[in-house]
Order: C-alpha cells, then sequence, then structure tokens
C-alpha cells in the first residue's frame, strides 16, 4: 500500500505560498481533474483520470499514465509506465509534482504547484469595462430593454392579431419561439407556430374550450353525469394533459389516476372497484365480459375467483386444428398455427372477424354438398337460402326427366302436376338435407346447434352465434404490439376441445413483462393509460 503526504502550495493575492497537507493511502492513487482522483489537479488542461501511482510487485512506486494523457518526469516524455523516484519532477499539464528526495518506497512525500510560467500567465490582471471607458449602468438598462423586447412584447404580439399570427409561423425563427418550453406532441405539430390555437389570452391559462374545439368526441370518464360534474369540475385539461414535451404522449404517468383510486372510495362512497397504487403490487384482479344469455347485458366475472364458460353456440375444438402432427387437407398433414385463422385487424387492437368462407373453406379442408345426386355446393348462409337451391335443383331435375317423380314417397293426386312436381321437390329436398347438411355429426352440426322446425321453408333453424369480441371492454390491449409473441405464451388453447373454454391471461401473466410506470431493466414500463382510457365512460359504481 502507497502511503503519500501531499502538499499542495497555492499562491494568494500577494504571491505568497500556501501550503495545505493532506495524507492519502492506497494500492493505487489516482491523478486527475475528475472527483474520484485521489489528488484533483483543477485544471481544464488535466484529463478527468490522467495518471495513475501504483506499487509494483518489489515494491517500488511507478508513474502509469492514462490513455495518450500527456506526462513527463524530468523533461521525459512517459508513454506507458516510468519508476517514481526520489527528487522526480513530474510534468502534468500546468501542474509541477515533486517528489521529496527524502521519499522511500511506499512512503512518498509529494508536492503539487503550477508551473512559474502558469502563474505568470494567471497573474495578468483582466480588462475592465471603466478600461474600455463604458458605462455599467448604460450597458444594463440596454440589455434589460432588449430582454424585454425580444422576450416579452414581441412574443405578444402575435396574440393580439390573427393576421401577424399567421404571418410569423411561417418564419424560420418566430415571434413566440422563445417562450416554447419544447416541441409540441405529434398530434398537435399541424398547428405549427401558431400558439394562439391554443393559448388563447396571455398571460393565461389554455382553456377547456381550445380543447374541446378539436376534441369533441371525447367521452366522460363516468356515465352519471352528476356524479361525472361533481368529481371533476375544477379539474382542467392541461393539468393531465401537458404539451411541449416532445413526440411522447401528454399523458405519461400514473400520478393522476392514483390520486383518485387509491382510495376510491373517499372520491365516491358507492364505488366497488378496488383500490389500486402500482400495478405490480396491489393492481386488482382482472375481469371479463361476457353476455348473461338473456337479455345481451354484460356479465363481469373474476377470472382468479371462476373460470366461467362461454356459450357461443359453436362447436370448435383448437385441440384437433392445432395438433403437432398437422390436420388432413388436399395439401397433405398440414401444421397449423394461430395465425393462420386469427389475423390482427388493421387498427392493431382486435381481429378480424372469422367467416367460413374466407377463412375455413379458402384452404379446401372444409367443403359442404348436398348428397347424390344433386352435385352442387351449399352456400354457407342461411338455411331458406340453402333449402331454395335444393328445391330448384329437383324441380329442374324432374322437369328433364317427369319419371323420377316416382322416387317421391307421397304425391297429392288432387293438385295439378305443376304442384306435384313442386311438392315432390320440396319432399326430396327435405330428405336429401336431412341425410346431408343437417345429419347427426355431420355437415352444418359439426359446427353448429341445430334444432328442427315445423316450417316448411326452414325446417331447421341454427342458433345464432354469439362470439365474444372484446373480453375487456373496459381497457384497451393491441395485440398487434405483442406480435413477436407467440399466441399460446398468452392463451392456452391447444389442449382445448370446446369453444366454451375461455383462455384470457391473468394478471400475473402480465406481471412476467409489465411493471408500473418506473423503468426498471428488462421489464416494460407502464401506466395506466397503457390500457385504460379516462374518456371511455367508466362506471366505477358498477
Amino acid at each position: 500500500m502507497i502511503l503519500c503526504l501531499l502538499v499542495q502550495i497555492t499562491r494568494n493575492r500577494q504571491g505568497q505560498p500556501v501550503r495545505r497537507e493532506s495524507s492519502i493511502h492506497g494500492n493505487a492513487i489516482q491523478i486527475g481533474r475528475g472527483t474520484n482522483c485521489k489528488i484533483r489537479l483543477l485544471d481544464h488542461r488535466v484529463a478527468l483520470h490522467h495518471a495513475t501511482l501504483a506499487l509494483t510487485q518489489d515494491g517500488a512506486i511507478e508513474l502509469r499514465p492514462e490513455g495518450d494523457a500527456d506526462v513527463a518526469i524530468n523533461g521525459v516524455t512517459v508513454r506507458d509506465h516510468a519508476p517514481l523516484l526520489p527528487g522526480d519532477r513530474v510534468s502534468i499539464g500546468p501542474c509541477l509534482l515533486v517528489v521529496d528526495p527524502s521519499s522511500v518506497a511506499p512512503q512518498i512525500l509529494l508536492t503539487v504547484e503550477m508551473k512559474p510560467e502558469a502563474d505568470e500567465e494567471k497573474s495578468s490582471p483582466p480588462l475592465t469595462l471603466a478600461e474600455l471607458k463604458l458605462s455599467k449602468r448604460k450597458i444594463g438598462f440596454a440589455l434589460a430593454a432588449s430582454i424585454l423586447l425580444l422576450f416579452m412584447v414581441l412574443p405578444m404580439l402575435p396574440g393580439f392579431s390573427a393576421d401577424l399570427d399567421k404571418w410569423q409561423s411561417a418564419l424560420p425563427v418566430t415571434l413566440n419561439d422563445a417562450w416554447s418550453p419544447g416541441p409540441l406532441t405529434g398530434g398537435h405539430r399541424v398547428m405549427g407556430a401558431r400558439c394562439s390555437v391554443c393559448h388563447q389570452q396571455p398571460f393565461r391559462a389554455v382553456p377547456d374550450e381550445a380543447c374541446t374545439a378539436c376534441h369533441k368526441q371525447v367521452g366522460r370518464h363516468l356515465a352519471d353525469n352528476e356524479l361525472h360534474r361533481q368529481l371533476f369540475k375544477e379539474v382542467r385539461c392541461t393539468e393531465c394533459h401537458v404539451d411541449h414535451q416532445g413526440a411522447k404522449p401528454t399523458r405519461d404517468d400514473s400520478s393522476r389516476c392514483v390520486a383518485c383510486h387509491a382510495d376510491i372510495k373517499a372520491k365516491n362512497p358507492k364505488a366497488t372497484v378496488a383500490n389500486v397504487h402500482d400495478f405490480s403490487t396491489d393492481h386488482p384482479p382482472f375481469r371479463i365480459t361476457l353476455q348473461d344469455g338473456k337479455d345481451g347485458r354484460p356479465l363481469l366475472r373474476a377470472l382468479q375467483n371462476q373460470m366461467p364458460q362461454e356459450k357461443p353456440n359453436l362447436k370448435y375444438s383448437h385441440k384437433v386444428h392445432l395438433v403437432a402432427e398437422g390436420v388432413s387437407s388436399p395439401e397433405g398433414d398440414t401444421v397449423m398455427t394461430c395465425k393462420d385463422c386469427h389475423q390482427v385487424d388493421p387498427g392493431g387492437e382486435h381481429f378480424v372477424p372469422m367467416t367460413m368462407e374466407k377463412t375455413c373453406q379458402q384452404s379446401g379442408c372444409h367443403k359442404l354438398y348436398f348428397a347424390e345426386p344433386v352435385d352442387i355446393a351449399v352456400p354457407h348462409r342461411s338455411v331458406p337460402e340453402a333449402m331454395n337451391r335444393l328445391r330448384k335443383y329437383y324441380t329442374q331435375w324432374l322437369a328433364e326427366t317427369p319419371a323420377n317423380a316416382a322416387e317421391c314417397k307421397s304425391m297429392n293426386s288432387a293438385a295439378n302436376a305443376a304442384q306435384q312436381a313442386l311438392d315432390c321437390a320440396a319432399e326430396l329436398a327435405q330428405e336429401n338435407a336431412a341425410e346431408s347438411l343437417f345429419k347427426e355429426k355431420i355437415g352444418c352440426r359439426e359446427c353448429h346447434e341445430i334444432e328442427a322446425t315445423d316450417d316448411k321453408n326452414e325446417p331447421w333453424k341454427v342458433t345464432p352465434l354469439k362470439i365474444n369480441q372484446n373480453w375487456h371492454a373496459n381497457s384497451v390491449f393491441p395485440h398487434i404490439k405483442h406480435i413477436t409473441t407467440a399466441c399460446t405464451a398468452c392463451h392456452d388453447k391447444q389442449g382445448s376441445n370446446s369453444s366454451a373454454d375461455i383462455s384470457m391471461p391473468e394478471l400475473a401473466k402480465c406481471r412476467e413483462c409489465h411493471v408500473h410506470d418506473k423503468p426498471v431493466r428488462g421489464k416494460v414500463s407502464s401506466t395506466c393509460d397503457s390500457c385504460h382510457r379516462f374518456h371511455g365512460e367508466a362506471d366505477v359504481a358498477k
């Protein structure tokens, strides 16, 4: 360990030396301008870490320059390292370090002083305004008047004249640039330098009317109008939406949300939603939106407490379609993935609705045909349309070969020939559809819930589908931002045999990647408005 007694010599105004001593020890002693250096040389010509005193294996002290730092011992430049001996004079920038001749390693007495030539340069007295025959008072008044004109009067002028405001907004440097605290957010850049669009009166806060003049479709936070007015009558738009912060959103932290929702009962005693302070610690469990099956009202249930069953009236097995070996297709065994059917919509939030023609039939895997002798495809639409096409075929079939009417089991001899043909076609169409499209476990019944009726025009009724398109109606989830994550990482559908199974991720799954709005290494910082919208008319009392 090096034991160093450091003597720093400075000069007072009279040129007399002033000594200051300090003790330093360590296996290595850094020399430089930085605060982490034990020997600090406060001059801009000295690097932050200029050199290092180190102890060699044989107990000697050597000087090691850092990088390309300029260091000289006794007038000889040191490039790599050199031993430091008693009596050596080390030049570092404008400073001179002298090793006391009585020093014996590892103890060293080091004196630091500015070089004489450097002192001579600094000894020159500065040039004063009086020597230049200038008046401090006149210069002060002139600078004050210039500042008042440039930074107070000129920025105010566009606020009093619309024509002047329009003219100055096209200048390379506008009159009110001096007042701008920063660039506008993306959506507000269309206004350019016309500050008066929002700042309608000088030295007055931006009124809410200036915001709602453009944002006319902004919704309320609460569905109850009176409660909304009570809670937010004193809250201005700009209290939450602070602009002039660059491209980032005007609201990018959760403090205002937590101010109310940390103790929501204090704001609204009727509220039943849970308190929340932080997404990572006490965010309440997710709730999903389902239809109750009676009058279409939404039904909310917590996933963590009970996994509900959906009733979409659709028979579908993800397990069959996602089998690892692949499913049979006209092109052989094909391994399917989620993206083969689920395509993100242009908005990036939800998915494009699936249809039989575009999603299932385009691959050639699913085709619907009537039974022999009818060799025509069935339109995947309504039951009456399918039956009309089948009756039309049999009507033409009987007209071409009247003898085929013998296949009809019952004929009304009292009716005329045309009516008999129509009755026969309807009978044959009914029998054909019963043996092909609407037979148990095949045809339409493979996917749909179907009931027989007494209506001759619509002998079977398909139960309408109720496909849930939005499981979290009061939140926002952009699937496009999660496109790099496998669907099965969040939705465990590979083993599901029923479309009634719900596979929505719980809160713990989101917390694997997302944290609160404070940055955490390896995690995604998320604010409240990453998933929630303040202007969404959510009713906190329900």
